[in-house]
């Protein structure tokens, strides 16, 4: 019995395995089965469904950050804009784009068929009443604007006549809108798409396509430029399923952009609008009334909080007005703000020709020194110094002034200006009376004693109060300067070099340099970096970064010797000073030093090769020029503000420059208050 019960469940075991791979036998015939069916009767179906489906994304600009000045005035935003853009057709002909000119001349105010011709770029103009063939200025594939801030009338009118208009779209895009009362312009700087920085050459711009859209802003100078990533944010996109003939069948992602970081200047924009208003309303009367400064069209001029470092003010005149941007200027337009795009106050800026253009325009351009000019007498200080740590003079010497010096073997000499002998200088008095002859006994007693380390010595001086070397400012392409006795010492020696330089005359500074030189004597040394930049906010209102004073180096005197130098500089303000008009019935002390730089001025002209026949360039002297500079510090016993201004063919710096000066400490005291912080 046991045997055969042993048998039965045998036998039932091996028939429920015989159910179990039946069953798994037609589970893996149904598979197959279907498996067969939608690889070879429904692939094709499947296999056109997936090609006719596309995805694609569409991005989605950041709002670019704004930039105000230190008490929260705006001076510059991105706001929101409907634009009507072209993008170019596949087989259009020059019949097309003159087609959609010609209907868009009707629909857009403000606008004609040739400036639109010419802004769909597409190789194209309208001349003389017919199309002519021209060079493309931007790649074929790239949208291009046509018009700023639609109406809605506008926008209505495209939207009802889009199929007589092929490749014309309205799009919503942020654009950048500046002050419109045109604050530090150069210190702010300006955008342009970002093709155009990457075409340029500009900052990093060609290693980050990944980060922009061709259209998009960017900077390209000043603060735009120098805290670009700061400001643009980063872009988003939405992610869209598309048929093969681009219909919408959902939206399947978004990613929001995020929006850039606020920018807080140090500027303040009623110091800034008072120094701007100083040198327009000055310079005209400046040029009526002395007959050296007729030709004086522009000025540079830079306020530094001693303290800090901050810039309160820094106007490079001319200005322009950044807002021409938006659109880009067209060549005559171009042509005609090229005077006024560059920061004198840190840069070579050029002469104001106009309204002279073309060829006329840089013939005369040559005539005119540039921003950056010989510095003059406002380098006596240093030259003092140099002669009271070098044991060359101390500072209660007396020497008899003979208004003529003559140096080397007596045939070379330096006179004061108009041949005055001032009589028994101290170190004080020479700075007050602008002494050439003072300064070149010292540069020729340094000379002697350094003999060919001289230059190198001086060098080393002018670096510690930031002439020479570039200041640090956040701001780019910022010029270093020139240091003209450098390249006389190798010339013709240390004597001539160090005498030549002792009064200002081989050192050219922008108005940069000489603001952080002003704020360092007021500061006894200390040097501060220029600091334009308060903070950065982010866009839920956080502050995100702030900016404290940096120290750039140090040059430790004895207190005698900054004595000698703030009482002289503080008795050029005074009676018998060279700015006492200047700085007449001011109510506090004014440190100061002007200068009056000459510089020759050289012209080109083509002249035949008398071995070779062949016309060659050269150079003749053209006239020599008098530039008024002046650098100052109040209040001379707690310094708060260092001022510098130059003036290109100003004449003498008392009668210019310092004139300016004033003009900006009693802004400052109104609107901030020349007090003891």
């Amino acid at each position: 019995m046991k045997e055969q019960g042993k048998e039965l469940e045998k036998t039932s075991r091996f028939s429920r395995l015989k159910i179990i791979y039946f069953l798994v036998f037609l589970l893996f015939s149904t598979i197959i089965l279907r498996l067969a069916q939608l690889q070879i009767l429904q692939g094709k179906e499947y296999a056109k469904e997936l090609t006719t489906q596309s995805y694609k994304k569409d991005p989605i600009p950041a709002m670019r950050g704004n930039i105000y000045d230190r008490n929260g005035q705006l001076l510059a935003q991105s706001r929101p804009s409907f634009l009507a853009v072209f993008r170019e057709q596949e087989k259009m002909k020059k019949e097309d784009y003159l087609q959609i000119a010609t209907k868009l001349e009707s629909m857009l105010s403000n606008t004609d068929k040739a400036t639109l011709l010419k802004k769909m770029d597409a190789g194209y103009a309208y001349e003389k009443g017919s199309v002519v063939s021209t060079s493309r200025q931007m790649p074929k594939y790239l949208e291009k604007e046509l018009k700023t801030d639609l109406t809605p009338q506008e926008i209505a009118m495209l939207a009802e006549h889009r199929e007589e208009l092929p490749g014309i779209e309205v799009v919503a895009k942020p654009i950048r809108q500046y002050h419109q009362n045109l604050i530090a312009v150069q210190a702010v700087g300006y955008v342009r798409p970002f093709h155009v920085a990457k075409d340029l050459g500009i900052g990093a711009y060609s290693e980050q396509d990944e980060l922009y859209l061709p259209t998009q802003f960017v900077g390209l100078d000043g603060i735009e430029l120098s805290y670009e990533t700061e400001l643009r944010g980063k872009n988003g996109y939405r992610l869209y399923e598309l048929t093969a003939d681009q219909t919408l069948v959902k939206q399947i992602a978004e990613v929001p952009p995020v929006r850039g970081n606020d920018v807080y200047l140090t500027i303040d924009q009623r110091v800034q609008e008072a120094a701007r208003d100083s040198i327009k309303q000055f310079l005209p009367k400046l040029r009526a009334s002395i007959a050296d400064a007729r030709y004086a069209k522009g000025a540079y001029a830079v306020a530094i909080e001693v303290k800090t470092g901050k810039v309160v003010a820094m106007v490079s005149y001319p200005e322009y007005d950044p807002n021409i941007w938006i659109e880009g200027p067209d060549q005559q337009t171009y042509e005609q703000i090229q005077y006024a795009v560059v920061n004198g106050t840190i840069r070579e800026a050029p002469y104001d020709v106009r309204p002279l253009t073309g060829e006329a325009a840089i013939q005369e351009n040559f005539k005119h020194p540039r921003s950056i000019v010989p510095s003059g007498s406002v380098i006596k200080p240093i030259t003092v110094l140099l002669g009271l740590r070098e044991g060359i003079i101390a500072p209660h010497d007396q020497w008899q002034d003979p208004g003529v010096y003559y140096y080397g073997k007596g045939s070379d000499r330096i006179k004061n200006d108009g041949g005055h002998a001032y009589g028994v200088l101290t170190p004080m008095k020479a700075i007050q009376k602008s002494s050439n002859t003072y300064m070149a006994r010292i540069g020729e007693e340094l000379s002697r004693r350094k003999q060919g380390a001289s230059a190198d010595l001086l060098h080393r001086y002018y670096e510690k109060f930031g002439l020479g070397v570039k200041t640090g400012v956040d701001l780019p392409a910022e010029n270093a300067g020139k240091e003209d006795y450098l390249v006389m010492n190798e010339n013709y020696g240390p004597l001539a070099a160090m005498v030549q330089a002792s009064f200002g005359q081989q050192v050219r500074a922008t108005a940069m340099q000489l603001a952080t030189y002003a704020a360092t004597l007021a500061n006894k040394g200390t040097r501060l970096q220029p600091q334009l930049v308060d903070r950065i906010v982010s866009p839920e209102g956080n502050v995100a970064k702030t900016f404290a004073p940096q120290i750039i180096s140090t040059f430790p005197q004895p207190d005698a010797y900054w004595n000698v130098l703030a009482k002289g500089m503080e008795l050029v303000t005074q009676p018998g000073g060279t700015a006492v008009q200047a700085y007449k019935g001011v109510p506090y002390r004014v440190a100061a030093k002007t200068g009056t730089s000459e510089q020759d001025i050289y012209i080109p002209y083509l002249a035949k090769d008398e071995r070779t026949g062949i016309e060659k360039t050269k150079w003749k002297r053209h006239a020599r020029i008098t530039n008024g500079v002046s650098i100052s510090y109040a209040p001379a016993d707690h310094p708060i503000l260092a001022v510098a201004v130059i003036v290109p063919e100003g004449g003498y710096g008392g009668r210019s420059a310092a004139i300016i000066s004033r003009d900006i400490y009693e802004a400052y005291d109104k609107y901030i208050g020349l007090r003891e912080k």
